[in-house]
């Protein structure tokens, strides 16, 4: 009896024992659910450099009161598709009281252009050009007025000194679109030198200040956004080459951490290629997707090839995948579109075809066939392979 009572304590000390002991808890983590990485595709096209053969076709021949494309982008309005479509507008829009005019470098568009670019699909129409101070400042304020009454907006030229970077938010990812050119080929006044975005100095050189100047550029806009784009009026016209002005600042642009770069100027297609700075960045360049609207014909400042070259520009889609987690930046499914701006002998029956579209018969019915018996499809065709074959996707 004695032995049971004692072994009976024992048990009981062990229980309460154990019973005093803390209960260990479970330890469970609850991982926060990562977000969904976001996608927008984008189109870019190249200059729209309305000239005065074409004003003459979109007249009414008998009062001029009226200036419509007509059936011109028919045949590629589905390529200006995309989650944004964005373009360079290559002539000022301050209407008929500043006169409509395509020729020596002095160029201007009539009110009606804006709305019908909206129709078509821009959403963003860059306005850094060489041209932009064509009309002088007021031609800078009546194309902003005209292009944003039309619902697109603009980056690159600017009614007032103190200006936010230009954003455009689609499927959750914040874009940021810088606009820069080489010069304007009309003086602008010391009171409205920050009128128009350049990035580089009075002698054409791609200084400390202006780099200092893009920098902080680049740096505000990608604080409040996802992925930032550069618009670059820059080159060398009628040439493939890529000018070391052109090397240089999209280098600079890559170290800023610029995610795409769309070049213009040249009037030429040019190449494309990838950047990777040294931290591993990499940003996709277009050096120049030359004209999506012009109308010349034997270009006398162009030799031969680039005359023919003239008529050709391109189409670029892409996407962006963002991952908001990374804040990583993906470009990728990369496709240029070649297209021909084609028009009759006498600048007549203008029409921009697909150049997947084009034919041995078209070449053989457009007006720089009569200036070069070089203007052939397959002429065409080789000078496209040479410059995109291995580099990027095109048709």
């Amino acid at each position: 009896m004695k032995k049971m009572l004692i072994t009976l304590c024992t048990l009981l000390c062990l229980c309460t024992a154990c019973s005093s002991q803390p209960e260990k808890q479970e330890e469970v983590q609850h991982e926060q659910p990562k977000a969904e990485k976001r996608e927008v595709s984008l189109t870019f096209t190249g200059d729209i450099l309305i000239e005065d053969p074409l004003y003459v076709w979109m007249s009414d021949y008998q009062t001029k009161d009226t200036y419509s494309f007509k059936n011109y982008f028919d045949k590629i309005k589905p390529l200006l598709d995309g989650d944004v479509c964005i373009g360079n507008q290559e002539v000022p829009i301050a209407g008929r009281e500043y006169g409509i005019t395509g020729i020596n470098f002095m160029f201007n568009a009539p009110e009606e252009i804006a709305p019908q670019l909206s129709k078509l699909g821009f959403d963003v129409l860059t306005f850094a050009n060489n041209h932009s101070f064509d009309r002088g400042f007021v031609g800078i304020e009546k194309t902003i007025d005209a292009l944003n009454n039309a619902g697109i907006k603009t980056t690159g030229a600017f009614k007032e000194e103190h200006h936010e970077p230009l954003i455009i938010e689609k499927n959750g990812i914040r874009i940021a679109i810088l606009a820069y050119t080489y010069d304007t080929n009309q003086w602008i006044d010391e009171n409205h030198k920050y009128a128009v975005n350049k990035f580089l100095n009075a002698n054409h050189e791609f200084d400390e200040e202006h780099q200092a100047m893009i920098k902080a550029d680049v740096e505000k806009a990608k604080a409040v956004s996802d992925v930032t784009i550069a618009a670059m009026h820059w080159g060398t016209e009628f040439t493939y080459q890529i000018s070391k002005t052109q090397q240089q600042a999209a280098q600079f642009l890559n170290d800023c951490g610029v995610d795409i770069i769309v070049g213009n100027h040249p009037h030429t297609l040019q190449g494309v290629d990838t950047l990777t700075n040294k931290e591993g960045k990499e940003t996709f360049v277009m050096y120049s997707l030359g004209n999506l609207v012009s109308s010349a014909a034997a270009v006398s400042r162009a030799s031969e090839q680039f005359q023919n070259m003239y008529e050709v520009g391109g189409i670029v889609h892409l996407d962006v995948v963002f991952d908001p987690n990374t804040k990583q930046v993906e470009i990728k499914n990369q496709k240029l579109h070649a297209i021909v701006n084609h028009f009759t002998y006498g600048y007549d029956q203008y029409e921009l075809i697909p150049f997947k579209d084009y034919n041995e018969e078209l070449a053989a019915q457009h007006y720089q066939r009569a200036c070069s018996m070089y203007f052939t499809y397959d002429y065409l065709k080789q000078n496209l392979a040479s410059l995109f074959d291995g580099k990027i996707d095109w048709e």
